[in-house]
Formats: C-alpha cells, structure tokens, sequence
C-alpha cells in the first residue's frame, strides 16, 4: 500500500512540472523560439537576429523568401535586379528595416516585445511588453480568425490581473498600424477616467516608439494626442502631422454621449460585469449602438471583457449566449489557474500531495482552510498546479463568501458565475456528472398525421433539421422489447419567451436490468401553448414505445409562486391527452379514495411539500452520480441552483435564470428510482412480445 501511495504521488509531482512549464509559457519573442503561432527557421547572417524562428506567413513574401535563399542581404543585393529601375540602391540599413517592419507585421508578439513598454506593477518601471500564459490563449484565438479573414469579436471572462485589457487594446492598435488601412476603435467603461486610463497606457507606449517602424524618420518622436476638432486620440509627429489615419475614442456608461453615432473598425467594452443597468442607461443598449457602427469585415474587432459579477446581468446572457454558439461573439475564458502569478511556494511537496490525497474525498472543511478536501482535490483534477492550490486556500482565507471568490478568481465559466446563497448541489459531483455530456446525435423535428386529436400520434417520424427543437442522443430502440423501458418527463412551462420554458425529457432505463444507469437519450426544451405542449409530449412518449409519460400537475394554490408559467393550465393538459394516451402517470390513491370512486389524479403533483423531497432526492443522485446526464446545459443549472436566505429552492436571480431543465429532471429520477417497475424483458405470449405490461403499477 505504501509504495503505490509513493508512486502515485511520484506522478504527481512529475505532472505538477510539467504544468509549471506550461503555466510559464517561456518564449525568446526576439528570436521566436517556443512562441505562440505556427514557425520556421529564417535564417540571415547580417540581420541584427541571424537565426530567427518566424511565422510561416513571412515566408509568403518574395523578398524575405529571396534573401533567405540568399543566406544574407548583402548576397541578396549583389545579386538581384529587383530594384535596377530605382534611382537609388537600397542599402542594408534599408533592408533591415524593410525585414524588420515584414516581421512585426506578421509577429504580434515580437512587435509587442520589441517596440512596447508597459509599467510594471511590482516595480513602477516600464518594461517590455512579452506576453504571459493568458494572453498567448487569448492571442491564438485572435490570430485564428484574423488569418481566416472573420472578424475578431470575442466575449472574455477572466479572473483577475492577467492584463487582459492591454493585450486586447495594443491588439487593436497593432492591426491599425500594420494589418489595415484604417482600424479606429472605441473603448467604453463604466467611468470615463477608466477607459481614460487605457488610453493613458497607449500614450506612454508610444514616447518610446520607433518612427522608423512606421516608415519615419529615425530620429522622429510620436505622440498620442487628442485631437480638439473631433474629440479622438491621433498619433502624430513632433511637427502636428497626422502619422495614421487610425483613431482612438473613449466614452463610458455614466457620459455615453461621446460615443453617440459612432463609426470605426473596432470597440473594446471594459468590465461590462460592473455596468449599471437602469431603465435610462442598459448596457446593451449601448454595446448595440456602437456596434451597430462597425462592419463586420476582416480586421474589425470587438472586445467585451469582464470579471463575473453574478448571473443574470448583461454580461452573463451574453456570454452564455456565445458560449452556445448563439452570438456573433466567441465565447473565451480564462481561469486564475492560468495565470502565473496566482501561485504560492510550497515548502515540502510530498507533505502537500499527501495532504490533498488524504482529504480528497471529504465533504467538510479541515482545520483552517475554508473549502473542503474534496474541492482542493477537483483543483488539482482541473488542471490546477500544487502551488496554484496553495495559493488558492490562502487566497480563500481573505473572502468570507465562495461565490466572492469565484467571482475574482473562478475556477470554471460556470462557477465563476456565482451569487450569493447557498448552492445546493456540489460543484465536484457536478463537475463529474458534466464528463458524459456531448452534442446529441441527432435535432430536428417529430412529425404525424396532425398535431392534436388521434392524427397526433398517427405516421410519426421524425425528419432531420439542424434547426429543430427536438435534441437525440438515441433514437428509439424498434428492436429489442423491454417492459418500463422508457420515461418521459414534462416540466410545464409558459408561452411569453420570458416566461419559463416548457421541457420533455426522455430517459431509457434499460441499463438497470444489468446493474447501469438510467440515461437522457432526448430532450425538447422550447415556448408553446399548452394544448399543443401535451400532444408534444404523448407523440414523444409513444416514438418511444409508448413509454410512461410523466407531467408535472400543479395547482393555482399549491404551485411555486417564484415560477412564471403564464398561468396554471396543467389540469386542462393532463385531460386533453388522458383519453388518448395509455400510458400516463397517475398518482397514488389510497383504499378509502378508490372505495369512493374519487376521479384519477394525472401528473406528479409538486408542492412546497413534494418540492424539498424532489430536491433532496436530486442532490443523493448527483452525488453518487446514478444517472448519465448529456445535456451540458442541465449541468449549468445545477451548479447555479441555490437555496436563498428565506430557504427557498431555485435559480438565481437575474434575466435569463431558470430551473426548468433540473425540474424536470428531479421528477424523472424520482418516478424511475422511487415510482417506477424495474425493467424487463417479457415473457412471450401466443408467439408475440407486448409492448408494455397493461398491469403495470405505473400505468395505474
């Protein structure tokens, strides 16, 4: 026993430097070695860098592909005729400065290095601008859809301290002085002395550029000013000429009236997180305007950036927006667990990982530290390094709430929107539960004869439509017949798209009869009315083998009043399909209500007293992971479920925050582990399989 312990923390520690080296992301931006992009060697013996490591886009130049046939300039110029028919020869100073200008036009990070400075905040000395870790990811998404010729727009949620504003902006002015023509951009704060700041660090940039860079003079001075006439920043010469026609603008959410009617190639939005959103100032509405001025072309670049500050703001529902592949924007985040300086030394390694190995499985805090064992260990599993970890939890010890610290430094895109309550379920299970999910296999749309009435459930189909509202992991199993194979849940919802969504989810159970789990093979999560929502849900029951159909009944005084489902309907749901339907859930009744002869009660009926059970039941199935989840978006809702201060269950508050999806999953996992007949292979009778047992408890 104690040897394997000895090895596997042997192995941790091996792979904890190999994440040191990739959390350092140490590259020579001078002569390219280990930096970001795609490279060859270019080789030149009387260039101030003979041997460089470049992109491979130089190569795409006549003249750099010249001289390195060449070996050198001055045998490129003994021997070329290219510039016969100008009145002067150039001379190696010229060619120098030619291949100089050629590099940092293709070579963000050589130019970043090698013409910019910026302050230092451990020393007040201004340095060298060379990239970090964060900023590389950051770059390669930009340079992947600037060479595809897309535009840039990206939405970034960050931790803190990394730079990512300075990187984003000296971005943009990069592609105005070497990649475009023209690219003016706009950069919009919550204050206006915030955005003013960002221009202040273009400013300083600047005293200490090379003029000969932009073709000038050597000798020449720039300078970033503000120009009286049109209110924008301008560089310009020691003698008042205009150097580019790029321009900068700075507005900001208190004073946005300089940013009205504006038109330019790019936009940065600073901490949009922090945005006040009123009825006379929104933050969309003023992202839209300035965008609403840039074309988006090749070369354009918009920027919107922030630390998490909660869900359901405008920078949430943007960023989810993005990161589900609905927006023109591509969703980027980067965790503190990326960021170099966000670590701490350890004194005595072994002592550490055996530490965090003998507490990984513990669901209590220890001793001083705020989070418990099992959270450190899912660091670790993340991709944190050892010291990341140790400077997490001393890093903790300085917040009094998780979610503040999710909120500066998150660990996932999902934690790092956090609010203040108590989550219900852990971030671990969860984050264990999320490994199964996938994109389904199949969207589109189940078709029949008509759409109510018995041609609802006549010649159904389903037909392929990359648009449809009915997601499939697994399509229905024609040919093995299984008794309570099949369940459908419904969680009702409203018709208004602000109101909460109606789901159907389809789970198949055949994995219990070998000892599995129940899994999501389908799901319809969509706005519709409620009549045409029942048929919805019965034609998706029977495609699949006339499986137990399960709606949720509430009613008007017993339903959860923090739900918006446009009115209590689900009694006039449940009526509509019970003649047509065999294979509905009904609750329980007891002897004295069958002896009355009391009307059957469809649907699972949740309560403020059902509810807590639905709940208590989903956390024991998270955490000991009994089904197979593969809808992403069902975990998002779990890992953002809370129980506020007035003990209440639900999703966090703010625009776009629902709970429908788990709901609807509650109900399904307690009807199949609670309410539901173990599956089975039926016996044959006269010859033939039946469908589904007509004795079946869960028919009754």
């Amino acid at each position: 026993m104690t040897s394997d312990i000895d090895r596997l923390i042997k192995e941790i520690l091996e792979e904890n430097e190999r994440r040191l080296v990739t959390l350092k992301a140490d590259f020579d931006p001078i002569t390219g070695e280990r930096a970001p992009g795609e490279r060859r060697h270019l080789c030149i013996q009387d260039f101030p860098i003979p041997v460089q490591n470049v992109p491979v886009q130089m190569f795409d130049d006549p003249l750099v592909a010249r001289i390195h046939e060449c070996g050198s300039i001055q045998n490129y110029l003994d021997t070329t005729d290219d510039f016969d028919d100008c009145e002067e020869q150039p001379t190696i100073d010229d060619m120098r400065m030619m291949l100089f200008r050629i590099r940092f036009s293709e070579d963000f990070a050589f130019w970043a290095y090698y013409e910019i400075r910026i302050e230092d905040k451990m020393t007040g000395r201004m340095v060298p601008f060379k990239l970090n870790g964060p900023q590389i990811i950051v770059l390669n998404v930009c340079e992947e859809l600037r060479r595809a010729g897309k535009p840039i727009n990206l939405i970034i949620c960050k931790a803190r301290q990394w730079g990512g504003s300075t990187f984003c902006i000296f971005y943009q002015q990069w592609i105005g002085l070497y990649c475009s023509i023209k690219h003016s951009f706009a950069v919009c704060a919550q204050t206006k002395s915030v955005a003013g700041n960002i221009t202040k660090m273009l400013m300083r940039a600047m005293e200490t550029y090379d003029a000969w860079s932009l073709g000038l003079p050597q000798n020449e001075k720039l300078e970033i000013v503000r120009d009286m006439n049109s209110g924008e920043y301008v560089i310009k010469d020691s003698k008042g000429n205009q150097v580019s026609r790029s321009t900068i603008r700075i507005g900001s959410v208190e004073k946005p009236d300089s940013l009205r009617g504006y038109s330019g190639e790019g936009a940065h939005f600073s901490e949009t997180g922090v945005w006040k959103d009123t009825p006379e100032k929104r933050p969309a509405d003023l992202v839209r305007s300035i965008a609403g001025g840039i074309l988006l072309q090749a070369n354009s670049m918009q920027v919107i950036e922030s630390t998490p500050k909660g869900a359901g703001n405008f920078f949430h529902r943007e960023y989810m927006r993005a990161k589900n592949g609905k927006s023109a924007f591509k969703a980027v985040f980067i965790s503190w667990m990326q960021i170099p300086h966000d670590t701490m030394p350890i004194d005595d390694m072994k002592a550490f990982v055996t530490w965090l190995l003998t507490h990984k499985d513990e669901d209590t805090t220890n001793g001083e530290w705020l989070d418990t064992g099992r959270y450190y260990w899912g660091l670790w599993e993340q991709g944190a390094t050892l010291q990341g970890i140790n400077w997490y939890r001393h890093q903790r010890q300085t917040v009094d709430d998780h979610a503040d610290m999710a909120s500066e430094a998150p660990c996932n895109d999902i934690e790092a929107f956090k609010f203040s309550g108590t989550t219900v379920f852990n971030e671990q299970d969860v984050v264990e539960l999320r490994k199964n999910c996938k994109k389904p296999r199949h969207r589109g749309d189940l078709l029949s004869l008509g759409i109510k009435g018995e041609d609802a459930f006549r010649n159904i189909r389903f037909i392929d439509n990359p648009n449809g509202q009915l997601k499939v992991w697994a399509m229905p199993d024609k040919d093995n017949t299984i008794l309570h194979r099949y369940l459908v849940s419904v969680d009702v919802g409203g018709r208004s798209k602000k109101a909460d969504w109606s789901v159907i989810r389809v789970f198949d159970r055949a994995p219990m009869m070998f000892g599995g789990k129940p899994i999501l093979v389908a799901e319809q999560r969509y706005h519709t009315d409620h009549d045409l929502l029942a048929y919805d849900a019965a034609r998706i029951a029977k495609w699949y083998g006339n499986a137990l159909l399960v709606i949720e009944s509430n009613t008007l005084e017993t339903r959860d009043q923090e739900r918006d489902v446009d009115g209590n309907m689900t009694e006039y749901i449940l009526d509509t399909i019970a003649d047509l339907y065999p294979n509905l859930y009904a609750r329980k009744q007891s002897a004295e209500q069958i002896r009355q002869g009391a009307p059957t009660r469809w649907g699972f009926h949740t309560n403020t007293a059902t509810k807590p059970m639905l709940i208590a039941h989903l956390v024991s199935c998270v955490r000991d992971q009994m089904w197979v989840e593969q809808d992403e978006y069902c975990c998002t809702e779990l890992s953002l479920y809370q129980k506020n201060e007035k003990g209440q269950f639900g999703a966090p508050p703010g625009d776009g925050m629902h709970d429908d999806v788990l709901m609807c999953t509650a109900i399904a996992l307690w009807v199949c582990f609670c309410d539901m007949e173990m599956p089975v292979i039926p016996k044959k009778v006269t010859g033939k399989k039946t469908a589904f047992d007509p004795n079946s408890t869960a028919r009754l």
